[in-house]
Parts: structure tokens; C-alpha cells; sequence
């Protein structure tokens, strides 16, 4: 049966691969992220992420036409410096002279962009703001009519730029004036097949995100030519023209609406010739991931994991509170929450001590190997197996109660003192929380994902885009991520110490960083060699 599954998946690429209208590709990439000060004047404004962008881009070209034969693919990157005016002009010009017939060319620019001074233009390193017109480059002059005059007769174009003055540059990838799509449209009916992608219209801006560590479009063209976006692809799975054009102009702007605190608008333009969609990859199918392994697929960089657990009650019977002197608060304030700590005080201080002789007898240890430090209302408890930490306060979500919050992190090699750690520790933690500096998905597109576990795994789906919470469950287990606050809670419905770091080795988490509480992150494929430059007189 394996046998046979597996040709029927060579059957699937080899229809696919059939489908393709050419056999070579030729991608260049330019990405400007600084420029060069001239001497009269001041450079132009940098572009955030305009590096990341363009070798995101080269290394999605590289991966998804990685089957063709290694003299049919060539990839060109071109940044900063390496991208003057004079460069720019002598490598395009002989990567489009050498280009072949059934070849397809893609060209792709992140930087500055307008259009003016005889049509669209592209700013190169050593363009100058004040002689606009001889320091950069016309897309007419040394893109469009080269290539239409040239043995190709099929290109993808897309550029990452915008359209606005000089004054009151904000954080975008903007210039002068609108990038103008009639000036492209003229060479729409000339016989051959091209497909203009521009990052925004008129009048607008192209915002970068530091959340996405990429420009907004930028991230969600990868995102599609990657294979990423389902509801981009056709139903036979194919990525099209007609397909990423739809998909760049829907979540772009969603989110510049949802994500970002900006007053102005980016909706992309997409200029495609002829009626027929052009097929720009095939997106197989990804394989049936086991249930254990369902996460893996969501990108978290981790940077700590622990045990969490809360305790709340009502301030009235804590030990410190006087009946008849004190008042029990009625809103949260920074005076109530060091009150609560002054009277959790004593509390915590004989809890950590109790802590501190226990694990002194389990783990054999001497007084040096153990370090018991307290503070207002807090403290922690460091040994070589683990670390244990209390703070207290006013619950933020009752003002009339107190809430202790404890903490369990273990350490590399814990699992060696498991009796130890299992008599030392009868707390019951609620969660196994996994906190982390990034997420790679924007919180719609952590939804999407999540729905996709539930279709092909069960289980229920949960989300809040005001707090930025979304939920799966499944069997009894819960995996809550929280992007504001940026940690994923997972509980198993237990509560004990070694029951819940157990259960979540079970589970494969999509984590970058190595850790003593979860499972090891998955091996990441090793990347594609780098392809020599092809050389063709």
C-alpha cells in the first residue's frame, strides 16, 4: 500500500510540474535598505526590514522551484551598495538579454518607489533627492521594455514601494509621488504574459511591521507563495495570478486595520495581462500530521517555559487584616497591592522556608547548593534542579482579593531528581505556560491555523480578538494562546507536578529553543545549497 501511495504522489507532482508554461526560472531580487549620504544633502530615509524582505523572498524562490534542474534556476540579490544606479542597470540588462523563451522572470524590489520625471522609477543606493531623474531607475527604460523586447514571454514583477512627497516621511516605503499603473498597463497586450504586483495605490503608503519583522505586503506575498494561505490556492491547489491578487488585497489591509495604530490605508494593485490565470506554483498537499504533532506548525520563539499557579481569597481573612480598623479595597490601586503584599508577608516567608528544609533533605543538598531569597510579599527558592518563585499582590480582577502567583522552572536535568522534586512539591500548578518574544503569525492567521487542526483532528476552537486569545481544546486538554501577553497556557485537567510536564512532552510544539520542560523542537530541514550563478553569453 505505501508502495502505491507513493507513486500516486509522483503521478500528483509530475501532472503538476506538466502544467507549468515554462521550464526555467530567473528571479532578481533588489532590496535598499540604506542609502548612501551624498555629499549636498541628506540620504534617503532607510527602509525597515527591506533586507529581511528580499532575502525572505530569494530563499521562497529557491525553496519552491528547488525541483527544477539546477542550471534552470538562478537567483540574483542585490542590496544596498551593491545596488547602485550603474549596477542596477548592467545586471538587469544582461540577466534580461540572456533570458529564454520558456523561461520565467521575476522580478522583485523593496525600497523606495514613484513615479515622476518621465514615468515609474526606482530609487537605486546613490539616488539623490535632489536629481531625482538622473540617479534612478526608469522602470519603462531598463525593466519593461527590455523585457518585452526580449526571448521571455512570461514575468512576474512585484514591488514593495509607495508614494508620497518628502515631507513628513513617516515609517513607510515612500518617496515622491504614485507609482503610476497605466504606464504598466501599455504593455499589457503586447503578446506576452505580465504580471505587475505594486504594494499599495496611489496616495497610500507601504507600512513594515515590527511585530512581522517584514513590510505588511511583503509578509503576506510570502506567506502565499510559500504555500501558506489555503484561500489563496485554487481547488487542484495551484497559487495563480488571480489567486495572490485576491489574497495580498484582503489581508494586507486586515491587517493594517487590526494589527497596526496608523491612520492611513495600504490596499495592493495587482496589474495582470490577459483573462487566463497564470499558474505561479503547485502548493501539494502537506501529509497528515499525527495528533501529538498538530501544533508543531505554529512558530513560537520561546524564551522561558515554567509551572504556573494562582491562589486568590478575600483580604478580610488574611492573618494581618484587623476587623473594625482596616477596609477591604473597592478598586485596584498601587497602594492596595503593596498592602496585600505587606500582609501576605509572613506567609510567604514560612512557605519558603518549609520549601527551603525540604529540599535541603530530598535533595541531599548543603546550605551553599540552596538559595533562599525574600522579598515584600515574595521571594524564590534556586537549587541545581530547580527554581521556585511567589509573588503576591491585589487580584486585578476582584480589588476585594489577594492573589499569590507561584512558579516551577526546572532546570537540565531535573528529570534526575524526580522523587526528589515529586516529595518536595505537593502545590498544584495550573498550567504549564510557554512564554515567548515572537509568534510567526499574525492573530488571524493563528485562527486559521487552529480551525485547520479542528477540522482535521476534532476538538473545539475558541478566539477573542479583543484580547488577542485564541483556544484550542481537545480530550480534556487545553492550549490558550495569549499574543498580548505573549505566552501559551496549556492545562491537561490535572494538577500534579510531574503530571503536567509529562503531558507536555507528549506534545510537539512548534518552539525554536531547546528546553528541559518541553519536548525537543522538531530538526528544521536543511537549508538548499546555494545554486551557482548561471552564465549565459
Amino acid at each position: 500500500m505505501a508502495k502505491r501511495g507513493g507513486v500516486g504522489a509522483e503521478l500528483v507532482k509530475e501532472a503538476a510540474l506538466s502544467k507549468r508554461s515554462f521550464s526555467r526560472v530567473t528571479a532578481f531580487v533588489v532590496a535598499l535598505e540604506n542609502y548612501r549620504k551624498p555629499s549636498n544633502g541628506d540620504a534617503l530615509p532607510s527602509v525597515d526590514f527591506a533586507h529581511a524582505d528580499g532575502d525572505g523572498f530569494a530563499d521562497a524562490i529557491r525553496r519552491i522551484y528547488a525541483d527544477l534542474p539546477e542550471d534552470a534556476l538562478s537567483v540574483h540579490v542585490l542590496k544596498d551598495a551593491q545596488a547602485s544606479l550603474a549596477a542596477l542597470r548592467d545586471e538587469l540588462k544582461y540577466t534580461i538579454q540572456n533570458l529564454a523563451q520558456d523561461e520565467l522572470f521575476i522580478f522583485y524590489y523593496a525600497g523606495h518607489g514613484f513615479h515622476g520625471a518621465g514615468g515609474n522609477r526606482l530609487s537605486t543606493y546613490d539616488t539623490n533627492r535632489t536629481n531625482i531623474e538622473d540617479t534612478s531607475l526608469p522602470m519603462r527604460d531598463d525593466l519593461l521594455e527590455p523585457l518585452m523586447e526580449s526571448a521571455c514571454r512570461q514575468a512576474l514583477v512585484f514591488v514593495d514601494a509607495c508614494a508620497e512627497k518628502f515631507s513628513g516621511v513617516v515609517k513607510s516605503r515612500d518617496v515622491i509621488s504614485n507609482l503610476d499603473a497605466a504606464e504598466v498597463r501599455e504593455f499589457l497586450d503586447s503578446g506576452w504574459y505580465l504580471g505587475v504586483f505594486l504594494s499599495c495605490s496611489p496616495g497610500e503608503k507601504s507600512y513594515p511591521s515590527t511585530t512581522l519583522k517584514h513590510g505588511v505586503w511583503t509578509y503576506f506575498l510570502l506567506e502565499a507563495i510559500e504555500g501558506r494561505a489555503p484561500d489563496a490556492l485554487t481547488r487542484d491547489r495551484w497559487l495563480t495570478d488571480f489567486g495572490l491578487r485576491d489574497h495580498l488585497r484582503q489581508e494586507t489591509p486586515r491587517y493594517i486595520t487590526r494589527e497596526m495604530q496608523v491612520r492611513g490605508s495600504q490596499t495592493p494593485q495587482a496589474i495582470l495581462s490577459g483573462t487566463n490565470s497564470f499558474q505561479i506554483r503547485y502548493v501539494p498537499r502537506a501529509p497528515a500530521v499525527p495528533a501529538d504533532e498538530a501544533l508543531a506548525g505554529i512558530t513560537l520563539r520561546n524564551n522561558s517555559e515554567f509551572l504556573e499557579g494562582t491562589e486568590t481569597g478575600e483580604i478580610r481573612t488574611l492573618s494581618g487584616f484587623k476587623r473594625g480598623y482596616h477596609k477591604v479595597p473597592t478598586e485596584a490601586s498601587e497602594s492596595a497591592e503593596a498592602w496585600c503584599q505587606r500582609l501576605l508577608t509572613e506567609q510567604v516567608a514560612q512557605e519558603l522556608q518549609e520549601l527551603y528544609e525540604a529540599s535541603r533533605k530530598a535533595l541531599n543538598a548543603r546550605r551553599k547548593d540552596v538559595r533562599k531569597a525574600e522579598d515584600s510579599g515574595g521571594g524564590d527558592l534556586d537549587t541545581a534542579a530547580f527554581r521556585y518563585s511567589v509573588e503576591t499582590g491585589q487580584n486585578p480582577d476582584d480589588p476585594s482579593e489577594y492573589i499569590i502567583r507561584r512558579r516551577l522552572e526546572f532546570r537540565q536535568g531535573w528529570d534526575n531528581h524526580r522523587a526528589a522534586i515529586e516529595e518536595i512539591f505537593d502545590t498544584e500548578f495550573d498550567y504549564l505556560v510557554v512564554e515567548f518574544e515572537r509568534i510567526d503569525d499574525t492573530f488571524d492567521g493563528l485562527v486559521e491555523k487552529l480551525e485547520d487542526i479542528q477540522e482535521s483532528q476534532g476538538g473545539d476552537v475558541h478566539d477573542d480578538d479583543r484580547s488577542k486569545r485564541a483556544t484550542y481544546e481537545r480530550d480534556g486538554i487545553t492550549f490558550t494562546f495569549d499574543l498580548k501577553k505573549r505566552r501559551l497556557e496549556i492545562s491537561f485537567g490535572r494538577s500534579g507536578t510531574l503530571e503536567l510536564v509529562d503531558a507536555a512532552q507528549k506534545f510537539q510544539l512548534g518552539t525554536s529553543r531547546a528546553s528541559p520542560m518541553l519536548a525537543p523542537p522538531r530538526p528544521q530541514p536543511a537549508p538548499a545549497p546555494a545554486r551557482r550563478k548561471v552564465q549565459r553569453r
